[in-house]
């Protein structure tokens, strides 16, 4: 068997070239090999609801979309991580795009994309409903190009390649949160204002904030005036973006970190209760014992031994509920 016939690889399947043609006119996409020693190419696929995330390494291919196919409902944002993305457009105007680079593709609208040297690109198959019901624009004549100057445009791009990234390694209900942050986020890939409006800047903001809490969960100088200064920006104009999306910086903090904290706790033994307290970012084992209390009116050890009871009994815990009136500071 000539194993160069199976360089291929489809979701970790070696296939020949004609098989991975198939597998990608499956999808609606006719492709060709535009040179007889293409290299190898991959294509792994995770799907996360509706949407799906692609990341693909290929090389001297084209592809065209097939219509009627049947895949009209979605469409293609397509980030180039190396190499270099052709995409003709009907009219015979041919768009370049180089590495971070974004281009939303319509699959109802006639193009032809070729790559020539090794490429490869961080890809979401989305559903048009999802924008629908963003009240965004779902239908696009040309292939949309998000302006590349943008920091609006480069975070919501960054974010794109990080959810890529996360596929296969982090939950599918974590991967599924993921992927509704970028779908909030497309307003910023498919609008076609030149400049950006507060709104959109305001939702890259809080993902920035968000994602920064979420990577300093554990360290206990966590503040506003810190979230602030790493953003640079002021306090005052964090705070009030904030508000604007009715957010307080701290409160989601302390709210995320005694999420995770119930998390740990589920099964450990007492003595890794002070543990668990420190590497969730709180000051003292009592302060959050109170915190503990305060949200979900138990005590970490009342929750931890109530877990081991119940599992002992072959049941799960009864979900954690916030005291109604309850803040934690």
């Amino acid at each position: 068997m000539n194993d160069v016939l199976y360089e291929n690889t489809w979701n970790g399947t070696p296939m020949c070239g004609d098989a991975w043609i198939e597998a990608m006119s499956s999808i609606g996409l006719q492709y060709r090999f535009d040179s007889p020693h293409p290299g190898a190419s991959t294509n792994n696929c995770v799907h996360v609801g509706q949407s799906a995330i692609v990341k693909l390494d290929i090389a001297w291919q084209s592809a065209v979309p097939i219509r009627h196919h049947g895949g009209g409902g979605h469409l293609f944002v397509q980030v180039v991580r190396s190499g270099t993305r052709w995409i003709e457009q009907r009219s015979g105007q041919i768009m370049r795009f180089g590495p971070g680079e974004v281009a939303v593709v319509d699959p109802e609208v006639w193009y032809k994309a070729t790559v020539r040297e090794r490429s490869s690109m961080s890809v979401l198959r989305i559903p048009r409903v999802a924008l629908q019901e963003r009240e965004l624009n779902d239908h696009f004549p040309l292939t949309c190009r998000p302006d590349p100057a943008s920091p609006d445009v480069c975070a919501v791009r960054d974010f794109v390649v990080y959810a890529c990234s996360q596929a296969g390694k982090v939950s599918e209900a974590m991967l599924a949160k993921l992927m509704e942050q970028v779908l909030d986020l497309m307003d910023v890939l498919v609008s076609d204002r030149h400049s950006p409006a507060p709104g959109r800047s305001n939702a890259v903001t809080v993902l920035r904030v968000k994602q920064l809490i979420a990577r300093r969960i554990g360290d206990p100088g966590l503040s506003a005036a810190s979230i602030a200064a790493e953003l640079n920006m002021s306090t005052r104009s964090l705070s009030r973006v904030l508000h604007a999306s009715g957010l307080s910086a701290m409160h989601f903090a302390w709210s995320l970190r005694l999420e995770h904290a119930a998390q740990l706790l589920v099964g450990v033994s007492r003595g890794e209760i002070q543990t668990i307290a420190y590497r969730c970012g709180f000051a003292s084992p009592a302060h959050f014992a109170r915190a503990f209390k305060a949200r979900y009116n138990m005590t970490p050890r009342d929750y931890a031994d109530s877990y081991n009871t119940v599992c002992g009994d072959a049941a799960q815990p009864a979900p954690l509920r916030d005291v109604p009136g309850k803040t934690t500071s």
